[in-house]
């Protein structure tokens, strides 16, 4: 069972979904050609079957802490699909505030709608890669919002409730060696003539980000981004983040590649969002229309927090 935590009643802006804005969080992926990043994000090209294709280098990594989690059960690779439908939305109930928005795009308040977040997810050892299928970029009916939101320092985490998901394992801290062991290490074996290999923490990626700590969610830095059917997201290993937001008419089908060792609390942490304000509302996201779609907020300004 899920377990809640207080969230502010505020409202968050939607942002386009660009590698800058995202990096702390995970990865974009996307045809680096058509997409909005500096030169200095490009991953590394080289062509490919017989010069009729270019091949991007580690567009994003997949990464596997299993070895950190309390069970040790090995983790696989998975792949699994997500039809995932429309949600449902809410016509906004107040007033947007008057310095938030563009005052052009004022008289439009009454076909403001609003996504409540009501959950927010973790995945602590492993990223989780979503990847859309056959939806047109130029797709205004078929579009999905990322949500996500920092980690809080584990000092911020409430221990007086016991429903909590555990905290997130640490690696389990290594004895003070000897002086006898550390040379041992590095003599051969008398039968072998073989060396022992070090003993090393993680998996091979010690250049990957390490996963997030144990803390909940910051709900005062949660942000939302709207992803296009020619993007895919990685979220990082223990990355708050929504389930799949899809907007518009029509399903969206999502390939999901992540790794898993079938530990429920081990492969998925929830928390539950309960507003504190009058009608129960917690954080919603503000979602504005114009004749080109759903308005981001480089066309409005930043809302009060």
């Amino acid at each position: 069972m899920a377990s809640s935590i207080t969230s502010p009643s505020r409202q968050i802006p939607i942002e386009p979904l660009s590698q800058e804005a995202f990096s702390s969080f995970g990865t974009v992926i996307e045809n680096p050609s058509h997409a909005q990043s500096s030169q200095s994000h490009l991953p590394p090209v080289i062509p490919a079957n017989q010069g009729t294709a270019l091949k991007y280098l580690d567009v994003t990594h997949m990464t596997n802490y299993y070895h950190l989690a309390s069970s040790k059960r090995a983790a696989k690779a998975v792949m699994n699909m997500f039809v995932c439908s429309p949600r449902p939305l809410r016509a906004a109930t107040s007033p947007l505030d008057s310095d938030a928005f563009i005052d052009d795009y004022l008289g439009m308040e009454d076909e403001n709608q609003v996504f409540d977040v009501k959950i927010l997810e973790r995945h602590p050892f492993t990223s989780q890669t979503f990847i859309p299928l056959g939806v047109s970029p130029t797709n205004k009916s078929a579009q999905y919002l990322v949500i996500v939101a920092p980690t809080l320092p584990t000092k911020h985490i409430d221990r007086e409730s016991g429903t909590r998901p555990p905290p997130y394992p640490l690696p389990q801290r290594r004895r003070k060696r000897s002086i006898t062991d550390i040379f041992s290490r590095a003599r051969p074996s008398p039968f072998t003539n073989e060396r022992a290999p070090p003993t090393g923490q993680g998996s091979g990626d010690g250049m990957l980000s390490p996963p997030k700590g144990r803390g909940l969610p910051d709900l005062s830095g949660i942000r939302a981004f709207l992803a296009n059917g020619n993007q895919a997201v990685t979220y990082g290993a223990g990355t708050w983040h929504a389930p799949m937001v899809v907007l518009g008419n029509e399903s969206i089908d999502f390939v999901v590649v992540q790794f898993a060792n079938g530990v429920g609390h081990e492969d998925c942490q929830e928390v539950e969002l309960k507003g504190d304000g009058p009608d129960g509302e917690s954080i919603s996201v503000v979602i504005q229309r114009d004749w080109g779609g759903i308005m981001v907020s480089n066309q409005l300004l930043k809302p009060k927090l």
